[in-house]
Order: structure tokens, then sequence, then C-alpha cells
């Protein structure tokens, strides 16, 4: 975790975003880091998902196969407006490096568009991501087994406030993933 939380800032200021668009975003990034979140994109991306909601913005959730180079898997992101939000990208499951995060299509080590392609399609998901694109939204934030109240534990953690869990539930109950497949 050697990236600026001021580059962080200045990529979400000249997008023309507002300051609080950053703040969840480098909050989000020391949680995920902090508590070395390896291989978690699927719910890093949902985590986040809720997060912006909460927070008015209107993102969209992705899931699909992604390629840098000739290396292609399947992994999970945020759209916003269009952009790609990936902090999971820089802690893969089997520890290869594949970037920096990108924020906003920005890769933050660079200071540059990312090289990554989000959506390819290649063979199309499977596994475990197959998995995650056919669970209910509300389902999938439940079984996070490392928080006695699921993922909706960490979205608590990370907005600062009590929620009441039962009411996100029914909110979010119908939320799709995009699926690129």
């Amino acid at each position: 975790m050697n990236y600026s939380f001021d580059t962080i800032e200045k990529i979400v200021l000249e997008n023309g975003y507002d300051k609080n668009l950053s703040s969840i975003l480098i909050s989000f990034y020391k949680y995920i880091y902090n508590n070395q979140w390896s291989g978690a994109c699927h719910a890093i991306s949902s985590v986040l998902y809720v997060v912006l909601v909460e927070n008015g913005y209107k993102p969209e959730i992705c899931i699909g196969e992604v390629q840098k180079d000739n290396y292609i898997f399947d992994h999970s992101w945020i759209e916003l407006d269009g952009k790609i939000i990936d902090i999971a990208i820089s802690l893969t499951l089997d520890g290869t490096y594949i970037s920096a995060p990108v924020i906003l299509d920005i890769n933050i080590e660079k200071k540059e568009k990312s090289k990554i392609k989000y959506g390819v399609n290649r063979k199309g998901i499977e596994g475990e991501a197959q998995l995650v694109s056919q669970c209910p939204f509300s389902l999938y934030m439940d079984m996070f087994p490392y928080n006695d109240k699921g993922l909706w534990g960490i979205v608590k953690e990370l907005l600062n406030k009590e929620i009441d869990i039962q009411k996100m539930k029914i909110k979010y109950q119908d939320i799709k993933r995009k699926i690129y497949n």
C-alpha cells in the first residue's frame, strides 16, 4: 500500500466528483488493506456498492472477465457513470500482481488510464463468479463468514453509523449485478 491518498483525491476531484467520494474510497482502501482482503473482489465490490448508494451515488456492480495482457480472469468491480472503480484488482486471490487500484478509469500508481480491459468475453465467467452472479444480492451479503452480520456488518463499520440491517436487506434484495459474459 504505497499509493498516495492525495492521488485518489486528485483523480476524484479532476473527474468532477466531491471530496466525499474520495473520502469513501480512501477509507475503503485502508479497510481492505488493513484487513488483508486478498481475493475478495466480489465482497469488496458488494460492500463498496452499498456504501456508495447509501451516500447518494448511483454505481453499478459488475461481474465478468478482465484481461491484462494475456492474463484473463473472473472479477467484480464497480462502474460509476461508466467509469471503473476497482480497488480489489491489487489484491488478487493467488497473489499475482495485476495492477494498482483503478479509480475512475485511472491506475493510481501510474496516474494514467488503466490498461486493463474490463468485461472481455473469452470463455465466460465460471466457478465462484458464476455462483456469485446467480446469487440474490442480499443473500450474498448475508453469507460472508468473517463477520457475524455478514457483509452488512462491514457496511455498518464503513458508514460509521447505525443501520437497520433488516431494512437494508429489503432495500437491496432486487439488486442485480451487471454481467459481462
